[in-house]
């Protein structure tokens, strides 16, 4: 694609008619995050009683959220389908944290 067609998408309207600003890759980088985050607290808010204001990056999965084995694994499954990858058993034993799980869904489009 050539410059000016680049330029030309990102300053495109977006939904709300308002020009898009050109994306940096940390931003980009950070926006994925963000969406991964926020459908991660949808699946985890939906399984147990809890706020989503009460679900930070620091939360732990396990002590925080008190997932049970079965909850853990359909959290794992819903998150393979939502975003189409492959998590090891090796990569969750890792994973302790919101932001844990985030970063790995992240890494995993590699």
């Amino acid at each position: 694609m050539s410059d000016n067609a680049s330029e030309k998408q990102q300053s495109e309207p977006d939904s709300k008619g308002e020009p898009r600003e050109p994306i940096s890759g940390d931003d980009f980088e950070l926006r994925k995050k963000e969406r991964i985050y926020d459908g991660l607290i949808t699946m985890v808010t939906g399984m147990v009683d809890i706020s989503p204001t009460d679900i930070k990056p620091e939360t732990e999965i396990i002590h925080d959220l008190g997932l049970d084995s079965l909850q853990i694994y359909e959290l794992v499954v819903d998150l393979e389908s939502a975003y189409d990858i492959r998590l090891s058993d090796d990569e969750l034993e890792k994973v302790y944290t919101v932001q844990d799980v985030v970063d790995l869904v992240y890494s995993s489009f590699d």
